[in-house]
């Protein structure tokens, strides 16, 4: 595998620790709403699954895409054979030009998911 900018800078090892952040924070929107209903909390505070539900968007995204934001932020990529410092300008600017679109896309994801949670449970209970 080889460094792409704007493209790909992480190799299978980066993809998979992708993959568990997305899969941990699935875990923590499922009990962050969960408790909510227990606690019997507001029903507004449902919107904060946004925050566990954005986590997993973004995990699974830098996952499939091959692509890590907090990479491109800080201007390294690692596709396999260890972190290494991204030289070029052009390069480090595709790269953060990818990380906004990823972010954004992450963070539409994590809004849907808690309006959608919010409409079921006026819907339902």
């Amino acid at each position: 595998m080889e460094y792409q900018p704007g493209v790909c800078n992480i190799g299978p090892a980066q993809q998979r620790r992708r993959l568990l952040l997305g899969i941990a924070s699935l875990l923590l929107a499922v009990g962050t709403v969960a408790a909510i209903f227990v606690m019997e909390w507001p029903r507004w505070t449902l919107i904060l699954s946004l925050f566990p539900l954005y986590g997993a968007a973004m995990g699974y995204f830098q996952y499939r895409e091959r692509f890590c934001v907090g990479f491109a932020g800080i201007g390294v990529f690692d596709v396999g054979g260890g972190t290494q410092q991204v030289q070029d300008e052009a390069a480090l600017e595709a790269d953060r030009r990818r990380a906004v679109r990823l972010n954004t896309k992450s963070l539409a994801v994590g809004a849907v998911g808690s309006l959608v949670i919010y409409g079921v449970s006026l819907a339902v209970f």
